[in-house]
């Protein structure tokens, strides 16, 4: 009982700082997140990725999770996810980009940036600063 009390207050607090850290919002690809990237003025960012790719799940636990880029995710992008086996008309429409695939557009569906390959943290940041600055001087 004696070690059960502290193992309690541990996973609460650890439970706690996880909620803290703010997260991405993903969403699907469809007509209704670009409506919502055109009402908030916001990019689109897709990530596109599939099971079978290793680098899409490091993308996942370590690129996605960085707060410094999730934050700025947060401020200038409405973030897609399509994976490629429930998206396959997103696949097939950036069929020449290797997965993972991060790709920036705007609200009408227009590209401004795409990327191949697992991306650190901090060249992901450059990038979308880069992106949401050049579009939105």
């Amino acid at each position: 009982m004696r070690l059960f009390i502290p193992l309690i207050f541990i996973f609460f607090f650890n439970q706690l700082a996880l909620a803290s850290e703010s997260s991405i919002k993903w969403h699907h690809w469809s007509k209704q997140t670009f409506q919502q990237a055109a009402d908030q003025d916001k990019l689109v960012l897709v990530d596109l990725t599939a099971d079978w790719c290793v680098y899409c799940q490091k993308m996942k636990k370590v690129t996605y999770r960085d707060q410094a880029v999730v934050d700025e995710i947060n401020q200038h992008y409405i973030a897609i996810v399509a994976d490629e086996a429930e998206f396959p008309q997103v696949a097939k429409r950036f069929s020449n980009i290797g997965r993972p695939g991060t790709i920036i557009l705007n609200a009408d569906g227009k590209k401004l940036e795409a990327k191949s390959g697992y991306l650190k943290p901090q060249w992901m940041l450059w990038m979308l600063q880069a992106v949401a600055q050049r579009e939105n001087p």
